[in-house]
């Protein structure tokens, strides 16, 4: 039995491993956060699979960042920079976005209120 403790403690402790990395081993750069959070300007940045939750990101140059997994539930980017932006399977649940330039921004993936995803090849709309 203490086995099988230790086997389900290395389970949960990889998935987290996984999910705090991205599947391959990607992680964004905590620089990147930084920089955005105190600036909201962050041309192509690496934000992959950060946890932008809640952030007042309105106005915010994010241009061609990756933000592909970004988790922005509840995030404002009203008014932001997203042109040619990677969203693919961004989690924008609750995420303010009007105004926002989505112009070539990659969506496919992204996960929206309703629990709709955007089409594979969804770029710059919704599909």
């Amino acid at each position: 039995m203490a086995g099988r403790g230790l086997w389900l403690r290395s389970i949960v402790l990889g998935a987290v491993v996984l999910v705090a990395t991205g599947a391959a081993g990607h992680a964004f750069d905590g620089n990147d956060v930084v920089k955005l959070k105190t600036t909201k300007r962050c041309r192509s940045c690496d934000l992959y699979a950060a946890d932008l939750s809640g952030a007042n990101l309105s106005g915010a140059d994010l241009s061609g960042a990756n933000l592909a997994g970004a988790y922005l539930f509840h995030a404002n980017l009203s008014g932001a920079n997203l042109a040619g932006a990677d969203l693919t399977a961004a989690k924008l649940v609750d995420a303010n976005l009007a105004g926002a330039n989505l112009d070539s921004a990659r969506l496919a993936g992204a996960l929206w209120l309703d629990g709709s995803t955007c089409a594979p090849g969804s770029i710059g709309a919704c599909k």
